[in-house]
């Protein structure tokens, strides 16, 4: 059966330039974007109405993740900082610094009392919310290279490197699980049952690992990734796999068989860096180089 979807035809077109991160709040209600310009911008996805402007960063925005009651989110960027934002006032509550460089990709744990950070000088920081100490309470630092996407599931953390390694940290058991992929890692995605890790690398491929066994159980292709951070995501609980390319398309795979379902133009032949899934209706955002966002409602 064919990926049913269709776009909007109003994009969010408020940010200047490239577009580099796009989530979703728990409910999926409203959409948190972020980007070279240095504005993170709250919008209902539905009415593509702006609902709120953030501004902090000196430098572009990264990543943005959100708590889970959605009181408050974490954003990250090339100002080498981490702000904790409370969404309602628009205001800073904490900042986090002590990364040598850029920092890639930020995450929350379940209940918001920690943020992982990782950047591109090769570690991962671990900050307490609630202390009002400015140090990082755990350092991670096995990564040879830059960390460009992690992600906090229950006690464990994964990560993604430049140096080809998807690692996955254990902290209840105080382990670490290390599979080469070979390629860098732009991306990396736990399943809704936390037994399979979705992997996109820079050789053009996603790949769905078992994460007990490091085991490849199937492969999408037919994108281009080959020099950007893209970013994928699993769509309708897991039936598919979602991501941007470099050739402008949004691809929709089918996760069973790993076949192409659908491609998707609405950012022109520019960059679609990353792509986001509602939490529970079939509804998709994407953004990219071109600046703009791109609601896609499915039926």
């Amino acid at each position: 059966m064919p990926f049913p979807v269709y776009s909007r035809k109003v994009p969010l077109n408020e940010h200047v330039g490239p577009v580099h991160v796009v989530a979703y709040n728990t409910t999926g209600q409203y959409v948190l974007s972020g980007g070279q310009d240095r504005k993170i911008i709250l919008w209902n996805p539905n009415s593509s109405k702006l609902v709120k402007s953030y501004i902090a960063h000196g430098y572009e925005v990264l990543d943005i993740a959100v708590s889970y009651d959605n009181s408050k989110f974490v954003s990250c960027g090339g100002d080498r900082t981490i702000y904790l934002w409370d969404v309602t006032s628009g205001s800073t509550t904490r900042r986090f610094s002590g990364h040598m460089s850029r920092v890639n990709t930020v995450d929350f744990n379940a209940d918001a009392s920690v943020i992982a950070s990782g950047s591109y000088d090769a570690k991962v920081r671990l900050w307490d919310t609630k202390s009002s100490s400015q140090r990082p309470i755990q350092l991670l630092e096995e990564a040879k290279d830059s960390i460009s996407t992690l992600q906090i599931v229950g006690s464990q953390i994964i990560t993604g490197s430049v140096d080809g390694y998807v690692r996955v940290y254990d902290l209840r058991m105080g382990q670490l699980f290390e599979d080469l992929i070979g390629y860098p890692v732009t991306s990396i995605k736990d399943s809704t049952d936390g037994a399979c890790v979705l992997v996109s690398s820079l050789d053009s491929m996603i790949r769905l690992m078992d994460k007990s066994n490091g085991t490849m159980l199937q492969s999408f292709k037919g994108h281009l990734n080959k020099e950007y951070r893209i970013r994928s995501c699993f769509g309708d609980n897991d039936v598919y796999v979602i991501s941007g390319s470099e050739d402008g398309k949004v691809y929709a795979w089918d996760m069973l068989s790993g076949r192409v379902v659908h491609e998707l133009k609405g950012h022109g032949e520019k960059v679609i860096s990353c792509v986001a899934y509602h939490p529970k209706n079939p509804q998709m955002v994407s953004c990219g180089t071109d600046g703009s966002i791109q609601v896609w409602d499915c039926s």
